[in-house]
């Protein structure tokens, strides 16, 4: 048998029961459902303005433009020529070569040239392993060869498999002993019959 008493808003239970409110609990499930409903509405709008992409400043008004990221673009690196147009086009014709770069590497211990083959007949003397290359630095006179590895032996590109192709970048490397020729200062390129003065080293 239950006991109702007023006092204090509360229903009284016969046998020492707990004292539970009093109230609607259709209100209470309203405010629930109300919360629940409110904090869904926070979670989606902020997801949406997460995904959404930015519009591109200046459209017309009503349409809606996307802005697609694009990467970077690396600026271009031109490098120098090494000698004039002159001596280029003299170079090409005689011994089918463009002289490309000639540019210290190895944290500044070797000097690394590039060359691109326009004849291969006519470029051969450049990839005669019977040919020491060299390089004379001016200043000093001082001569730096291309150095010689055990077994895999100079540090050039020969042409002992017939594998020398037109329009096609070659290279050799030659030593720079105690990093002896700085970045700027001038050498006289010397393969075989071929000679060129003045090239400066980037």
């Amino acid at each position: 048998m239950k006991i109702d008493s007023s006092k204090d808003g509360y229903k009284v239970k016969q046998d020492d029961e707990e004292l539970l409110p009093q109230g609607n609990p259709i209100i209470v499930l309203f405010v629930l459902l109300l919360c629940m409903s409110l904090l869904f509405f926070l979670t989606s709008s902020i997801a949406e303005s997460a995904e959404s992409p930015l519009p591109v400043k200046g459209a017309e008004t009503g349409q809606k433009v996307v802005a697609k990221w694009k990467p970077p673009v690396a600026p271009k690196v031109t490098m120098p020529e090494l000698v004039s147009d002159e001596l280029a086009k003299e170079f090409a014709d005689k011994w089918g070569i463009e002289l490309i770069s000639l540019r210290l590497t190895a944290a500044g211990y070797m000097i690394d040239f590039r060359f691109r083959v326009l004849d291969v007949e006519k470029s051969k003397p450049f990839f005669d392993h019977r040919i020491k290359p060299h390089l004379v630095v001016e200043r000093s006179n001082a001569k730096l060869p291309i150095p010689m590895a055990a077994k895999v032996g100079g540090f050039r590109t020969t042409n002992r498999g017939q594998n020398i192709k037109p329009n096609k970048t070659y290279y050799m490397v030659f030593g720079n002993p105690d990093a002896h020729v700085k970045s700027g200062q001038k050498v006289t390129m010397v393969i075989g019959g071929f000679k060129a003065k003045h090239l400066k080293v980037q």
